[in-house]
C-alpha cells in the first residue's frame, strides 16, 4: 500500500538524485554491485533511487527485504553471519542499531562523514543511528505518530468552533470522547493495542513524555521502578492506558487494534480520536473519494482525480477533509507539556561483510541525499529526515501536518526506543505482560514488567 501521493513527479526528483552524485549515472558492466536491501513497501522507491545512485564506479541496486520486521531482520543476520559478501547496505528498522552494533555486523560511519550527518540529520531520527556516542547507520526516513481527530464531533463536544491545533491530554481524550458519546456523536479512542511492537511503542512513548524510561543510557540497567519517581512515571503511563482501554464507549476490540484497523474505524464514524502515523491522512484521502468514509461524502466528486490531483485539486481536498477530520500534536501526559513521542524508520547501515565499504558509504550519503529523501516522502509516504524538506512546496501540499511533524522530530520531542542490544527480547517480554491492555492493575503491573525487562536483559526467561 502507498501511503502517499507523489507518483506524477517522482521521475523529475529521480532524475535529480542522479545529478547530485559525484559521478554520472550509468550502468555499463564490470563494476561492483553496491546492493541495498530494504522493507518490501519501500522497495519500489528505494531501487528507483538506487538506479539514480549509480556511479561510473560502481552501481548500487536495490533488493527486497521481507514484508514483517522479524523476517527482515532474520534474513540480515543470517546473510552477514554467513559472511555474504553480496550484502552490502542494509536498510535496517531503528530498533536493530544497538543489536547490530554490538554483535560486529554492521560498521561504523567514518570520521568525516558521521560529522557531515550529524550536521544534516533531524535530531530525533539522529538518536535511532547512535549506539555508545557513535553513529553507526544513517536515517534514510523517519516517522512520528499525531493525533487525528473529528474536528466536528471535538467542535460540538467544545461548544465552539475550533481555529487552532488543540493540545490535549489524555485524560482531556476520555473526558470528551464521553461527552461526544452523550451527544450523539463518536466514543472510540484508537491506539495500537495489540500484542507487537505497536503496543510497546505506545507504553513508552507515555512513559517517555511522563519522565521515565525504560533503561538507562547504558543499554544495561533496567529503570522502570528504580527510583520514586520512576515508578511514579511507569505506574501513570499504564493508568492512562487503562483508562483509554475501559473507557465509556471504547472499541470492543481495542486490545486487538494495530495500526490499519484503527484507521479504518475512525473512516467509519465510529471513533473520535486516533493516535497513528501520517500515512493515515493520504489514507482518508482515497477512501473518502472512494465513498467508503460517511462523514465526508463531498469527497466523492474527486474519484477520478486522487489517484493523480492536480496541486489544486489536493489543495481542494485537504482543505474539504480538514473540515471534519484533522491533525494536531500528540497527546501529552500532563497538562502544558509536551509528548515525547517514539519514533519509526529506517535507517541505512554498511555491513561488516561489505568487499566495497567507501563505495558502500558513498552510496548512502547519494540514497540520503535531499533529493532522494524528497522521493521517498512523496511516492512512498515516509517523512524525510531532513529538516529543509518540511519547508519545500511539494511536500507541504501532500503533509499539510509538515510542520507539526518535524516538530516532534527534535530532540526534546522524539523519544527512542531502549537503547539496548537485547531490545527485541525485552519488547517480546513486556508486549506479553502488557496484554491485554487494561486487564491488570497498573501498580503491580509496574513490578512485573521490571521483572520481566531484568529477565529479558540477563537473557533468562525469554519465553513470554
Amino acid at each position: 500500500m502507498r501511503r502517499g501521493p507523489g507518483r506524477r513527479i517522482a521521475a523529475a526528483l529521480t532524475a535529480a538524485v542522479c545529478a547530485t552524485t559525484v559521478a554520472g549515472c550509468g550502468s555499463s558492466g564490470g563494476r561492483p554491485v553496491i546492493s541495498v536491501y530494504v522493507p518490501a513497501d519501500s522497495a519500489k522507491t528505494v531501487q528507483e533511487v538506487a538506479g539514480a545512485c549509480s556511479t561510473d564506479r560502481y552501481t548500487v541496486a536495490g533488493f527486497a527485504l521481507p514484508k514483517d520486521a522479524d523476517g527482515q531482520r532474520l534474513q540480515l543476520a543470517r546473510r552477514v553471519t554467513g559472511n555474504d559478501h553480496t550484502l552490502d547496505i542494509m536498510g535496517m528498522d531503528v530498533t536493530w542499531t544497538a543489536e547490530f552494533a554490538e554483535a560486529g555486523w554492521i560498521l561504523p560511519l567514518p570520521t568525516d562523514f558521521s560529522a557531515k550527518v550529524a550536521q544534516k540529520v533531524l535530531a530525533g531520527p539522529l538518536k535511532t543511528a547512535t549506539w555508545q556516542d557513535k553513529l553507526f547507520a544513517v536515517p534514510a526516513w523517519t516517522n512520528t505518530e499525531l493525533l487525528w481527530y473529528r474536528k466536528d464531533a471535538l467542535a460540538k463536544v467544545l461548544g465552539h468552533p475550533i481555529t487552532s491545533e488543540p493540545k490535549l491530554t489524555w485524560d482531556q481524550l476520555v473526558e470528551y470522547a464521553k461527552r461526544s458519546g452523550e451527544l450523539g456523536g463518536p466514543t472510540q479512542i484508537e491506539s495500537q493495542a495489540a500484542q507487537y511492537e505497536g503496543l510497546v511503542v505506545w507504553f513508552n512513548t507515555l512513559l517517555e513524555s511522563a519522565g521515565g524510561q525504560m533503561v538507562a543510557d547504558d543499554g544495561k540497567t533496567v529503570t522502570l521502578t528504580d527510583t520514586p519517581a520512576h515508578r511514579a512515571a511507569t505506574v501513570r503511563a499504564l493508568t492512562i492506558m487503562k483508562n483509554v482501554a475501559t473507557a465509556p464507549g471504547h472499541d470492543p476490540s481495542f486490545t486487538q487494534l494495530m495500526e490499519d484497523p484503527g484507521r479504518l474505524a475512525m473512516e467509519s464514524g465510529k471513533a473520535i480520536f486516533q493516535v497513528n502515523w501520517p500515512y493515515v491522512f493520504a489514507g482518508m484521502q482515497k477512501d473518502a473519494a472512494g465513498g467508503s468514509v460517511p462523514f465526508l461524502t463531498d469527497m466523492t466528486k474527486y474519484a477520478n482525480a486522487v489517484s493523480n490531483p492536480t496541486d489544486a485539486q489536493l489543495h481542494e481536498m485537504n482543505q474539504l477533509i480538514r473540515q471534519k477530520f484533522d491533525f494536531a500534536p500528540y497527546p501529552s501526559v500532563y497538562p502544558g507539556q509536551t509528548a515525547k513521542n517514539t519514533i519509526g524508520g529506517v535507517n541505512y547501515a554498511v555491513s561488516k561483510t561489505s568487499r566495497h565499504p567507501d563505495y558502500a558509504f558513498a552510496a548512502i550519503d547519494c540514497l540520503t541525499n535531499a533529493a532522494a529523501e524528497k522521493v521517498y516522502a512523496l511516492d512512498a509516504g515516509t517523512p524525510p529526515v531532513l529538516p529543509s524538506l518540511y519547508d519545500d512546496p511539494d511536500f507541504v501540499k501532500a503533509y499539510p501536518m509538515a510542520k507539526l511533524i518535524r516538530d516532534q522530530l527534535q530532540a526534546d520531542t522524539a523519544a527512542v526506543r531502549p537503547p539496548t542490544p537485547l531490545y527485541q527480547a525485552m519488547s517480546t517480554l513486556l508486549q506479553a505482560k502488557l496484554s491485554p491492555v487494561g486487564a491488570w492493575d497498573p501498580a503491580q503491573l509496574a513490578d512485573t514488567l521490571t521483572d520481566a525487562a531484568n529477565k529479558a536483559l540477563s537473557q533468562k526467561g525469554l519465553i513470554p
